[in-house]
């Protein structure tokens, strides 16, 4: 009995098919290397994870504070990053991007913080030096302030009856220069 091309062919893109299906799903699972093996460039096998292997599922606060010439300490003030939405945001928000590099810039704080067992070295990496320009020249400043500290703590966004926790704290900074920069 002889099997028409066509249906070789219908059974060849079933099992085609399946097998891609199949490396699909194993791309999802934490270990990925099959379908790495399979196609190294992760170009014909699709990972569905999107942005990331897990998501994120809380939001990072910049809190700050000042000492001043008295040297009295301000209470925290919160940098709000996060702005209301609005509808026209769906298509066009280019202030998001404020919003993921201080994501990115506090999960790799926290990274390096864990990899570096020398604490004063957490304060000569590109992470803890861009949170500090932040600070020290973004941010409304009070009138007699001369240096400045941050902290980093992670809350549930909209979910109020999570307490926010803090992550990091940083050293005090002197906010020397800060005139002629904001002039």
């Amino acid at each position: 009995m002889r099997i028409p091309w066509t249906t070789a062919a219908r059974w060849g893109a079933y099992g085609f098919f399946t097998g891609w299906f199949g490396l699909s799903v194993l791309q999802q699972c934490d270990k990925p290397d099959l379908g790495r093996k399979v196609d190294p460039t992760s170009m014909a096998i699709p990972n569905w994870r999107f942005f990331a292997p897990t998501p994120a599922r809380h939001d990072y606060n910049v809190l700050y504070r000042e000492r001043l010439t008295d040297g009295t300490v301000t209470s925290w003030r919160e940098q709000e990053i996060a702005l209301a939405r609005n509808l026209r945001q769906i298509m066009w928000h280019p202030n998001r991007r404020l919003e993921k590099a201080l994501f990115d810039v506090a999960s790799e704080l926290f990274r390096l913080s864990r990899d570096i067992k020398d604490t004063s070295r957490i304060k000569l990496t590109v992470p803890y030096l861009s949170l500090l320009n932040y600070v020290s020249h973004k941010v409304d400043h009070h009138e007699g302030a001369v240096e400045v500290q941050f902290l980093i703590a992670n809350s549930c966004g909209h979910d109020e009856t999570v307490e926010p926790r803090m992550l990091f704290l940083s050293e005090w900074h002197a906010l020397t220069g800060r005139k002629e920069l904001v002039a």
